[in-house]
């Protein structure tokens, strides 16, 4: 491609991967050939970087080894609701895109330190009981006033809580590494929220929004244009699975495009970072 291109990266899990739709209706496909009817001036051309299950975390080295060699004006993460859980998985599996670094004899590490340690509940309950008698007496005492599937509960609801905590400081440690890579490397970073964060009854979006808002990312919300073209959130998926169908990668071509549209100096060089006011973002 021609270097005065307006290139955009597109890196995500399944969405982007996206083996359920054919290549010419995947997102980066559609934006490229709406972007050449609507704005020919500024020359947009695409790639995509997905592979499903993994989380932001393990979708750094795809930036690093595919899409950086491509110098994006615009990089992309696409967002949905498992990748909070997926980005806490570092702990306990390696980050799937290093595979190819490993046959090279090197690995792909996140910065010393930079891993939050886990929460204090996370470290109390049972492996407190296994190492300290106070403990156990302490969980004895309390499983007499409210009784043993009480106990239980509890328990559970305590580490979904903890694990969460734990799964926005990953996300964050994850969107912190991208942008300090798209300021190094002269781009813009934007995150596309798909609808699915919108969908559950729990305040993902809201959680996302805040957390991109501190790192003055701006987002995308597919779910609000969704809406505004008088169509429902679940017309853009299958029948009986998640995924988008073809007109969910279009309704997302075309929200990446309203933003281009309404922030074309993305296409001119890296813009000031500034939460982006038109109503997709937020």
């Amino acid at each position: 491609r021609a270097a005065a291109t307006c290139h955009v990266s597109v890196i995500g899990d399944s969405f982007v991967e996206a083996p359920e739709v054919p290549i010419h209706h995947k997102l980066q496909v559609r934006l490229e050939e709406l972007a050449a009817a609507r704005l020919p001036r500024l020359d947009v051309t695409t790639s995509a970087f997905g592979v499903s299950g993994t989380g932001q975390v393990q979708q750094l080295p795809f930036y690093d080894q595919y899409a950086r060699r491509l110098h994006p004006k615009l990089l992309v993460l696409v967002f949905v609701d498992n990748d909070f859980s997926n980005n806490t998985l570092v702990r306990d599996r390696p980050v799937r895109g290093s595979l190819n670094l490993q046959r090279e004899g090197r690995k792909c590490r996140l910065p010393r330190g930079s891993l939050p340690l886990a929460s204090w509940a996370a470290r109390a309950g049972r492996e407190a009981i296994a190492h300290s008698w106070f403990a156990v007496w302490l969980y004895y005492r309390i499983n007499d006033f409210i009784g043993e599937e009480g106990m239980r509960r509890q328990w559970r609801i305590g580490r979904r809580a903890s694990r969460f905590e734990d799964d926005l400081q990953y996300t964050r440690l994850a969107l912190e590494q991208f942008q300090q890579r798209a300021d190094r490397d002269g781009a813009a970073l934007a995150i596309l929220a798909t609808y699915m964060l919108k969908t559950r009854r729990t305040p993902m979006f809201e959680r996302l929004s805040e957390m991109a808002a501190t790192l003055d990312i701006p987002v995308i919300d597919q779910a609000d244009y969704i809406l505004r073209q008088g169509a429902g959130l679940s017309d853009a998926r299958w029948l009986h699975d998640y995924h988008w169908n073809p007109a969910g990668h279009q309704w997302a071509a075309e929200a990446l495009l309203e933003y281009i549209e309404q922030r074309p100096e993305v296409c001119d060089g890296r813009p000031p970072r500034a939460r982006f006011p038109g109503s997709t973002t937020r």
